[in-house]
């Protein structure tokens, strides 16, 4: 018997490129492409862009509409159940009913949509670092700190369906005023800026580093220093990755899930970062809950998104 080949469409929806995916089952990617997202343009504009973009990956295959069994879109913002995009600053989006708009467009096809950030915690779960595990926490590390959690295999979105927004876990009561409006969030003291403001400070002390002469100021410049030796790089790094264990920490003994993966732009540095943050986990997790959970770098970097949208509709 010839076993049917199982497929969804899964869209990473950003503020400059609409990343598309023909994904298997297994987590596969069959075919991607991608087209900018032109968001000035409207709403409507993006949905046509997807419906253009999702039509030529399947043509590209030899493949129709229902032969897949949905569309699955992940939106860089505030999502709800019914598929209103509440809130999406990179698309200056405000109560979008983008599902519908979708649909409309897409009829008899399933169209499914989440925050991005939820979906890259699915595809870590089921085809990633965590492939086949029950539960799995994502942090994504960069200009902010995203997040995702997995609970059963699936996402767990909470009553307000925007759960996962681990980077605004206070680590720091009366710390530094995040870009949310409150103090001493996660993402104040461990995102890009965070660790900027964290190495300049040290700099106009006077303290002595190779980032002197550094211009501009990058995650990259600091990582690099550090894996030299520099003092004022390493104290940074110590001081970022401190609070991130922190964090990770509190994940475990609320949730102990199986998988904590650490995803985004500035784990690239991976150990440099992965070690301080298993270690001050460590430190700070309740005896007994540590060693059950796996604390890795996620494993499907730019394609999580697609993958883990596909498996909204898989």
């Amino acid at each position: 018997m010839v076993q049917l080949l199982i497929f969804a469409l899964g869209i990473d929806l950003g503020g400059t490129d609409i990343k598309g995916a023909i994904v298997s089952s297994d987590g596969e990617i069959l075919r991607q492409d991608r087209v900018a997202t032109e968001a000035s343009n409207g709403a409507d504009a993006v949905a046509d862009r997807i419906v253009s973009l999702a039509t030529d990956l399947l043509d590209s295959q030899g493949a129709s509409p229902t032969e897949a069994t949905g569309l699955g879109i992940g939106v860089p913002g505030v999502t709800r159940a019914d598929g209103t995009v509440v809130l999406a600053p990179n698309l200056d989006w405000h109560h979008v009913p983008f599902k519908s708009k979708l649909q409309q467009r897409l009829p008899g096809m399933r169209v499914e949509i989440d925050n991005d950030a939820n979906l890259a915690a699915l595809a870590e779960a089921r085809a990633g670092i965590g492939a086949g595990c029950d539960t799995l926490v994502l942090l994504t590390l960069g200009t902010g700190i995203g997040g995702g959690v997995v609970i059963d295999g699936s996402i767990h979105h909470g009553a307000s369906h925007s759960a996962g927004e681990v980077g605004h876990m206070t680590v720091l009561p009366g710390g530094p005023l995040c870009g949310c409006g409150k103090r001493g969030c996660l993402e104040a003291l461990s995102a890009t800026s965070g660790m900027l403001d964290h190495a300049r400070q040290s700099l106009e002390a006077g303290e002595k580093s190779t980032l002197s002469d550094v211009g501009p100021l990058t995650p990259k410049a600091i990582c690099d220093a550090a894996h030299k030796g520099d003092r004022v790089a390493t104290k940074t790094i110590d001081h970022v990755t401190n609070y991130i264990g922190i964090a990770v920490a509190n994940l475990l003994n609320v949730l102990s899930p199986d998988v904590v993966a650490i995803g985004g732009g500035i784990s690239a540095a991976g150990d440099l970062l992965l070690n301080p943050i298993v270690a001050s986990a460590r430190t700070h997790t309740l005896e007994g809950l540590f060693e059950s959970t796996t604390i890795g770098l996620a494993e499907l970097g730019n394609d999580a998104g697609s993958i883990g949208a596909a498996y909204l509709v898989l």
